[in-house]
């Protein structure tokens, strides 16, 4: 009636969404961050283990440790991801992210591996041709010594493709920004009020 809400349903909805809050926050402490960092980790160097059983002299088998190398790569990023790092909520992927960030790390990245070993279907002599049109000849040939490190960052970078929305809030704070007044001022505001009304029509009995 006066513009002001009792302070008992204040209460109740700040505390209803504070335990959200708490709910939200506490969804993933730093032991579970922790736990799936671990987790990346060990799947990671499984997969680095993995890749150092291939030949690397014959041509399939270089890719396929290339590959390997690059899953391992994916795995340490994702688990971030999996471990509450961005938000927690369902898993999206970033457009921004995937064209500024992926594409040019694919590109090069890709390019580097291309240029400096066969593929079966003639495209080193192709992409070597390029990088030398380009005068990164030397470049593509220093970076080429770390041939695994490449793999692995192309699958470490497109892991941050993907982020979370997060949680969608249950209530909107509206009422936080609204006047809270306690029962006892209202009560006390009344009391003036009605004083104040009873004194004004005595002054007006007695003229």
């Amino acid at each position: 009636m006066f513009g002001f809400r009792r302070r008992r349903d204040v209460d109740t909805d700040v505390a209803s969404d504070r335990t959200g809050t708490t709910d939200r926050a506490w969804g993933g402490p730093p032991l579970v961050r922790g736990v799936f960092t671990l987790l990346g980790v060990l799947v990671a160097g499984f997969l680095i283990w993995l890749a150092t059983q291939f030949d690397l002299g014959d041509t399939a088998e270089f890719w396929a440790a290339m590959g390997i190398l690059a899953g391992a790569g994916f795995a340490l990023g994702f688990s971030q991801l999996l471990g509450g790092w961005t938000k927690w909520g369902i898993p999206t992927i970033s457009p921004g992210v995937f064209l500024l960030g992926f594409l040019p790390a694919l590109i090069l990245g890709g390019g580097i591996l291309l240029a400096t070993r066969e593929t079966g279907q003639g495209t080193q002599d192709t992409v070597s041709g390029w990088a030398s049109d380009l005068g990164i000849e030397g470049f593509v040939r220093d970076m080429s010594l770390f041939q695994g490190v490449i793999a692995f960052a192309i699958g470490l970078v497109f892991s941050f493709v993907f982020d979370t929305a997060g949680p969608r809030r249950d209530h909107v704070v509206a009422h936080e920004r609204e006047t809270v007044v306690p029962d006892e001022d209202v009560d006390d505001y009344r009391e003036t009020r009605d004083k104040e009304i009873v004194s004004e029509e005595e002054t007006r009995t007695v003229r």
